[in-house]
């Protein structure tokens, strides 16, 4: 036995089990409730019983511990288990089936490169949706939601500009994105110098259903040529 210690495996300790149960005398009155007797009839369920019935005692420790001697511990496997997508709403879902049947998912029709909500034509710096609480803008202007997503649209024309934005702010209604920044530039590129983009994306923003309000981006963010914009809190 000792010399063998190295093979001992599975096999020995099933013939050991047995030995032990064959040599444990049962006591007197116990007919039908010892080990024996459990062997040989069903249990109350009316089912036989199994290994794990019987308790674990220190000799099924010992051998236990001797199969098991040489096997190490495995090492961390560093993965990070990522939570699951929480459930989309009923609006994502008929987005995703409007895109995958290759239809326009973004309200172009009901939005204009002309027309500005009343006051933005006299200061586009800054929008707020009507219904919304002015502490909202305070906040956005204060930093409370740092961007998730960045989207820049120097060098693009007015029509380059309209399809990444609307493709940009459809991605981040759907991945549930809170706070973003579009780049735009200020203008200086333009033939006549006129920020013509910079005038049409905020106006653009205004009119998008999802952008409860955006605010002109402090200089080292961009200055006059960005904004950052606050989309609508997707519902659990």
């Amino acid at each position: 036995m000792q010399a063998n210690k190295s093979r001992f495996g599975l096999a020995d300790l099933k013939r050991l089990r047995r030995q032990a149960e064959q040599q444990t005398p049962e006591k007197p009155g116990s007919a039908g409730t010892g080990k024996a007797a459990h062997a040989r009839s069903p249990n109350e369920t009316g089912k036989p019983p199994s290994a794990c019935d019987a308790p674990v005692t220190s000799q099924d420790l010992a051998l236990f511990r001797q199969a098991v001697k040489t096997a190490q511990r495995l090492d961390p496997a560093g993965r990070q288990v990522l939570r699951p997508r929480p459930a989309a709403s009923a609006h994502e879902l008929r987005q995703r089936r409007l895109r995958a049947a290759g239809e326009n998912t973004a309200p172009s029709a009901s939005l204009s490169h002309q027309f500005a909500p009343a006051g933005l034509d006299q200061d586009d710096s800054r929008f707020l949706k009507p219904g919304v609480g002015p502490d909202v803008l305070r906040d956005l202007q204060r930093g409370k939601w740092p961007p998730s997503a960045s989207l820049d649209l120097h060098g693009a024309t007015q029509d380059q500009a309209w399809e990444r934005l609307s493709a940009f702010l459809n991605s981040c209604s759907e991945h549930r994105v809170r706070c973003v920044r579009i780049v735009h530039g200020k203008g200086y590129g333009s033939r006549d110098g006129t920020a013509v983009l910079k005038q049409t994306v905020r106006r653009w923003l205004a009119q998008w259903p999802e952008v409860q309000a955006y605010a002109e981006c402090a200089e080292r963010d961009g200055g006059a040529g960005a904004v950052q914009v606050l989309l609508t809190a997707a519902p659990a």
